[in-house]
């Protein structure tokens, strides 16, 4: 390619789905089903999209892209680039080699920068994928942001589910054939009363670990219906009652398991270690990610036992830009709140 040139705009350009679905960086987050399920039961937000493309009249395909969400409250703005929590960063065409994605990327975060000084955003997050995840030359300067890393969980089911499984601990093996001699079925479903019963299973969860309000059910009905859209939604029964339940982004090269519900009879029943493990026989994905688990020891040690290996994950903290006096104390303000959840867990007492 001889070129490039960058521009911003509202929402989503008309090439932009079928670029995306296969876009190196890709994630569930940019999928053309994801995306219609947010528009219409997520928070309002407005979209935007940075598109690079060949050629430096703007003309040609897409070589790079990012889509961002633009939350606004308090009289500031934030860049979402993780709606509802699903990771989701920048995105290159195949086609592309590295001294391109380079000249890309850099075209990329000039300007988001100017979009940012534009409006004066707070700040904001994006996650790496793909080969910024891996490739330090293709992230933000440093001027952009700060990186921090979160770490997710992924099964590497390259050799075959078979292969997985025999390398697992002899006590999680165990756990599978104890559900099923417990009368543990699992299913994939696209029945709509079995996502709300899963959905509502979440949501006593969250009210137990006193969560945040659980995302709309009419968000998870959506992106199951979307046809073509990789979503599953897989239930384990036990006398003919759903007892836990997981909602997956089925991709063949790396499936997310991102969203569950389950309940004090799935413990009693280990029925969520079985329902995982036939999630990962059936997908027929090279790699399963279980995503992230804030560092909470029990979820680490739990996604390990399913043979899951820790994956480091950059995240890109924006620096803020405020415009005037009011959103540099908003911003000032944020800063100390985050500073002192820091602190609090730092010094908090090891149990």
């Amino acid at each position: 390619m001889s070129g490039f040139a960058v521009a911003s705009a509202p929402g989503r350009p008309a090439d932009f789905d079928a670029f995306a679905a296969g876009a190196r960086g890709r994630t569930f987050a940019t999928g053309a089903a994801f995306h219609h399920a947010f528009t219409r039961h997520g928070p309002g937000w407005g979209g935007m999209t940075i598109a690079v493309r060949a050629g430096e009249d703007g003309r040609g395909p897409l070589a790079a892209a990012l889509e961002g969400w633009v939350e606004r409250r308090l009289g500031g703005a934030w860049l979402r680039a993780e709606p509802f929590g699903a990771p989701a960063g920048p995105l290159f065409a195949p086609g592309l080699d590295a001294a391109e994605r380079v000249a890309a990327a850099r075209l990329l975060w000039g300007e988001l920068d100017r979009v940012a000084r534009a409006f004066g955003w707070i700040g904001g997050d994006l996650t790496y994928a793909g080969p910024a995840a891996t490739d330090p030359a293709l992230r933000a300067p440093a001027s952009l942001g700060a990186e921090r890393v979160d770490v997710s969980h992924v099964i590497d089911v390259s050799a075959g589910p078979d292969a997985w499984r025999a390398a697992l601990r002899k006590r999680a093996r165990q756990q599978f054939t104890e559900a099923e001699r417990l009368g543990v079925s699992v299913e994939a479903s696209a029945d709509p009363a079995d996502v709300g019963a899963v959905h509502a299973l979440h949501s006593a969860q969250v009210r137990a670990w006193g969560g945040r309000e659980p995302r709309p059910l009419a968000f998870y009905r959506t992106l199951l219906e979307a046809p073509g859209g990789g979503v599953r939604l897989w239930v384990a029964r036990a006398g003919g009652a759903v007892v836990c339940g997981t909602l997956v982004f089925v991709d063949p090269e790396e499936s997310y398991v991102w969203w569950s519900g389950s309940g004090l009879e799935a413990r009693r029943l280990v029925a969520f270690p079985y329902l995982l493990s036939r999630v990962v026989v059936e997908c027929g994905s090279l790699r399963v990610s279980l995503g992230f688990s804030n560092r909470e020891e029990r979820l680490t040690d739990f996604k390990e036992q399913m043979g899951a290996a820790a994956v480091e994950v950059p995240i890109l903290e924006l620096t803020p830009r405020p415009r005037t006096p009011y959103h540099a104390l908003l911003s000032a303000a944020r800063d100390h709140l985050r500073g002192r959840r820091a602190r609090g867990v730092a010094e908090a007492p090891a149990s």
